[in-house]
């Protein structure tokens, strides 16, 4: 009898210790804010446990937030996307890629590419049009020698959708057209695919294949600029679902390279930047008037143009030097009618200066923030400047200090639920309704909810275990 009592002792002892009580999670056991991906409504960040080297999702959505363990590990994995419904993966950068999705629990592998260029960062490329990827896989030349940069690019495109890998037959860059449900590749030719990889068209835009294009979305129409061949600029609009075209004009004699260009994408008027030949410290702004694209607007001393496309309009930010170059004035314009209205001006310091539009945003990584540097990016109809220290609303030329645990700190930047996202490994915030929301409180609590769960159920199933061989022990020892 007392064999029996000492093993039923030994797991009650065992049921007690699994069903004690959990401790809660706090940044100081180990946890790190890594990244986040926002898809415009919600925002995925991933949250890696140092202590029990698991990585984890926490989802917002503007009201809750929802946790789950992610099973693969980032130091054989690089996360290239987030749409939403699965996880954009990539093994390798150079030579040999192989390209994963992860979708509830399921790592699976798409393809392995190889024979990658040698002469980049990342043989891999990703645009995401909200439906489908377009990926380009930069491939070895013949003739590659990364020691002295001489290169040969080849490019061989796919399209991936739900999973499914759709090899094309032409290459080249592309930009997505939303009225065609098709996307522009530009070889020597264009081509024009739809979302399965059929070919519908082909267009002759150069003679010599060298050429630049952007799309407008003006109102509910779209139109494609495109400059090519010392000066000459076509303008396409879409009808019967093919580009037809209404506008072909030699601006001003150019030699081949010197522009105009069309920004990548422009909502609003069809515009063109361009530069004086004859001086280089000049900058112009040609605008399309319904007839013919006329000069608009004139920069001088040495002024750098972005265009910046936010949800539903554009800007225009010039950076000029200012102060013998230890300083730069930015200036944000909008095109109103035919002319441009400065909203807002900020002098900075000369510090490194990356621009982003908001095609670069959904569904990639956050926007990283360093030290000595500024980052101009769109979040809904507005535009942000962030630097070290602060957040500046270029539309409205208000100033908001950043939280202290971000200032002059290295620190990400991402927009969702209508409002800017900022965080680094240990805290995160929602800038809405004019203030600043500490969320880290809420992604600890639902981690440490889901922890719970995960041990209870592992609990529960031990529990089950230990009561069936107490029962089991009891039932022999009656027998005997």
């Amino acid at each position: 009898m007392s064999r029996m009592v000492k093993s039923t002792g030994f797991f009650t002892l065992l049921l007690f210790l699994l069903i004690g009580p959990i401790p809660a999670w706090g940044m100081e056991d180990g946890l790190k804010i890594l990244d986040a991906y926002s898809t415009g409504d919600r925002i995925a960040f991933l949250v890696f446990n140092e202590a029990s080297d698991e990585l984890y999702s926490v989802v917002y959505d503007g009201h809750s937030f929802e946790a789950e363990r992610l099973n693969f590990t980032l130091g054989h994995y690089q996360v290239r996307h987030w749409n939403g419904e699965y996880w954009l993966l990539q093994k390798g950068e150079r030579g040999t890629v192989g390209l994963y999705t992860y979708r509830k629990g399921r790592l699976r592998l798409i393809k392995t590419f190889s024979r990658g260029s040698l002469c980049t960062d990342n043989d891999l490329e990703v645009k995401w049009n909200g439906k489908e990827y377009f990926l380009t896989f930069i491939m070895q030349g013949s003739n590659d020698d990364p020691s002295t940069g001489e290169c040969d690019f080849i490019f061989k495109n796919y399209l991936l959708e739900d999973e499914n890998l759709i090899p094309l037959n032409v290459s080249g860059p592309a930009i997505w057209i939303p009225a065609l449900n098709a996307w522009l590749v530009e070889g020597s030719l264009a081509y024009l695919v739809d979302e399965n990889g059929k070919l519908l068209d082909e267009y002759n835009f150069s003679r010599t294949g060298i050429y630049s294009v952007g799309l407008v979305i003006n109102d509910s129409k779209n139109l494609v600029t495109v400059s090519a061949d010392g000066g000459w600029v076509k303008l396409f609009a879409v009808r019967d679902s093919s580009l037809v075209l209404i506008h072909n004009r030699r601006l001003e004699e150019r030699e081949l390279g010197e522009g105009p260009y069309p920004p990548e994408v422009w909502i609003g008027k069809p515009v063109l930047f361009d530069g004086d030949p004859r001086n280089d410290s000049v900058s112009i702004i040609w605008l399309f008037n319904g007839t013919d694209f006329v000069k608009i607007h004139t920069f001088k001393g040495y002024t750098t143009l972005y265009p910046v496309m936010a949800s539903n309009r554009s800007y225009l930010l010039s950076r000029v030097p200012a102060n013998g170059g230890t300083r730069i004035l930015l200036n944000l314009f909008e095109l109103k009618g035919f002319s441009l209205v400065q909203l807002g001006s900020l002098k900075a310091r000369n510090n490194y200066l990356r621009v982003v539009n908001t095609g670069e945003l959904k569904g990639f990584p956050a926007l990283k923030v360093e030290s000595r540097s500024m980052l101009v990016a769109p979040g809904g109809d507005s535009v942000f400047l962030f630097n070290s220290t602060d957040m500046f609303e270029l539309t409205s030329g208000n100033s908001i200090e950043l939280p202290n645990a971000l200032r002059n700190n290295n620190y990400r930047v991402s927009f969702c639920c209508g409002g800017v996202v900022v965080f680094n490994e240990n805290r995160a915030y929602l800038f809405k309704n004019g203030k600043f929301r500490d969320i880290t409180p809420e992604i600890l609590s639902v981690l440490s909810r889901n922890s719970e769960n995960s041990m209870s159920l592992a609990s529960l199933t031990l529990v089950t275990l230990a009561v069936m061989v107490i029962v089991l022990l009891v039932f022999l020892r009656k027998r005997r």
